[in-house]
């Protein structure tokens, strides 16, 4: 087996298709169906489908698809890796947030990774949870920030980085600092969409409580949310993150909610089985670091760190 089958294959299912693929590699197709032939009969398994419409990967291939993926991506990272054994470490590191967690800590961890790791430089990907959780899955990110999901990938390895409270954001002045999930199904909610984390544990808590979920929409950037609340539209359900910054004047009322408390963790996380690059494991160390230093001087309000 040789590395130039494993980024050939790899290259043909991402374009789901010989003839594109081989465009793309400069290979002239018949050599290119040649390598999966070989590749095919040296595991002794089809690993391609072939039909009129394009090529897609079998069981076995997509298993193979995501083992060359790790292949590929550790022997590009050989001379980063290799370099920064003499020298401050130097890299790329892709990292996915969610929208709301994004809004305070990917500033503070720009500003860290700036000064304490000067030669490595992020690449962040804005996206929810279930988005996210493909891209870190495909390869595509060295690093994600998931919220918990109800069936989450067997691929990726979670470790709990913190816990967030849910508020009942509305535009009317509360007079209280907290409100109950009774006083919460009384409003018309605007929500993100069933695979939504969030959205989730709120589903699931009126339905343990036996109450009616009211939606007037569904929308899952926070920022236009609290901007329809604020417009009169109706009441949402968030953490404090995805207001930050949070600023006076704005007309919204923000109370905690209780009996019983909505929750939600968020998790680092990175592939299962694949030892992480020195930059990637020095840039997960960081994101550790900067959030526990937001949650310590109460910038990052309604979060606590895990220990």
């Amino acid at each position: 087996m040789e590395l130039r089958q494993l980024r050939y294959f790899v290259r043909i299912v991402d374009l789901g298709s010989l003839s594109k693929a081989a465009a793309d590699l400069y290979v002239a197709q018949p050599a290119l169906s040649k390598q999966m032939a070989a590749l095919e009969g040296e595991l002794r398994t089809a690993l391609l489908v072939r039909s009129p419409r394009g090529v897609t990967a079998t069981e076995a291939g997509h298993t193979f698809y995501r083992q060359a993926q790790s292949v590929l991506r550790q022997m590009a990272r050989i001379p980063d890796e290799v370099r920064s054994a003499e020298a401050s470490p130097t890299g790329v590191v892709a990292i996915g947030m969610p929208f709301s967690a994004s809004n305070i800590l990917a500033p503070a961890l720009v500003k860290a990774v700036g000064e304490r790791l000067p030669g490595i430089r992020l690449a962040i990907t804005q996206q929810g949870s279930g988005q996210l959780e493909g891209l870190l899955a495909g390869g595509r990110l060295d690093l994600g920030l998931l919220y918990e999901r109800a069936r989450p990938s067997p691929q990726i390895e979670e470790q709990r980085l913190l816990t967030e409270e849910l508020y009942l954001v509305t535009r009317a002045p509360g007079s209280k600092a907290s409100a109950t999930l009774a006083e919460a199904a009384r409003q018309r909610l605007i929500l993100p969409g069933p695979f939504n984390s969030t959205r989730q544990v709120v589903e699931r808590a009126f339905i343990k409580a036996g109450l009616e979920l009211g939606l007037a929409a569904e929308v899952d950037v926070p920022w236009s949310s609290a901007a329809m609340v604020a417009a009169g539209l109706g009441a949402t359900i968030v953490s404090r993150s995805a207001l930050y910054p949070e600023r006076p004047g704005s007309g919204l009322s923000v109370r905690r909610i209780v009996r019983p408390a909505l929750t939600r963790a968020l998790n680092l996380c990175n592939v299962r089985g694949e030892t992480p690059a020195h930059t990637v494991a020095l840039v997960s160390h960081t994101v550790r670091q900067v959030a526990h230093d937001l949650i310590e001087r109460g910038a990052w309000r309604g979060a606590a760190s895990h220990t």
